[in-house]
């Protein structure tokens, strides 16, 4: 059995964060060892409140899941502040041979922060060296790379210059950007391969680059190379949001 360990917040409309994340290795027979960070109150709209798990908890939960089971891959999510990102970061740098997949989460749809300003730089500094792979939105790609993304193309000359700074792959989701037809990419060194879809207009869409990105590291650490495991994500977080929306017409 493959074990992956998910660090992130919970969502108690649970369309994201670390219960989502779960659920999604459980549709690709994967186990899943959450690492809580904070308890959110939110619906699919709005985020209410956020309560953070003390760092001193969250380095607790993840070295038991590092001490107890042999994780194939680690996908980090919301860490909030500062504190937990130095603490998460000083244990995944010790290990060797995991994938490790970073959702730089830093704003909700909303608007509300979802990231402190302390902690955006020591994510930049100390945690996005470390990553196998980052999945960023618009925001956040605009934020890492430090270049402006108004279409597509500067999209993807963001997610050049970030993989390459980091020497890391990064995952470009196509639905931040105009057109009818969307491509998302994985941009690596010497690395780009893309699926394209017919972009869909859904009532409910809250958690669609978590679902996406944990769908990527399940693909991934069952052995997928990165076309087909972007190919399957893809495919998987569209019929996930297919099946919801309709769901919820109905």
């Amino acid at each position: 059995m493959v074990h992956i360990c998910c660090i992130a917040a919970h969502d108690t409309s649970n369309g994201a964060g670390v219960t989502r994340d779960c659920i999604v290795a459980n549709d690709f027979g994967i186990i899943a060892h959450p690492v809580i960070t904070a308890i959110t109150t939110q619906s699919f709209n709005s985020i209410e409140n956020i309560s953070p798990v003390s760092a001193e908890i969250i380095e607790m939960q993840l070295e038991s899941v590092l001490k107890n089971f042999h994780v194939a891959a680690i996908k980090i999510g919301m860490l909030y502040h500062s504190e937990v990102i130095e603490i998460v970061s000083k244990i995944i740098s010790k290990i060797h041979e995991v994938e490790i997949v970073i959702d730089p989460v830093m704003k909700s749809s909303g608007g509300q922060a979802l990231l402190t300003d302390d902690g955006l730089d020591v994510l930049k500094e100390k945690l996005l060296p470390l990553a196998s792979i980052i999945t960023p939105n618009r925001y956040e790609l605009e934020i890492i790379s430090g270049k402006n993304v108004f279409n597509s193309n500067d999209a993807l000359n963001a997610a050049i210059s970030i993989a390459k700074f980091y020497g890391c792959k990064v995952l470009l989701k196509g639905g931040h950007f105009d057109g009818t037809l969307l491509s998302d990419y994985l941009i690596g060194e010497n690395l780009q391969v893309s699926v394209s879809h017919d972009r869909r207009q859904y009532i409910y869409s809250h958690g669609t680059g978590c679902v996406l990105s944990t769908a990527l590291t399940c693909g991934l650490t069952l052995g997928l190379d990165d076309a087909k495991a972007l190919e399957h994500a893809v495919n998987y977080t569209i019929r996930y949001f297919d099946s919801m929306n309709n769901a919820m017409v109905q």
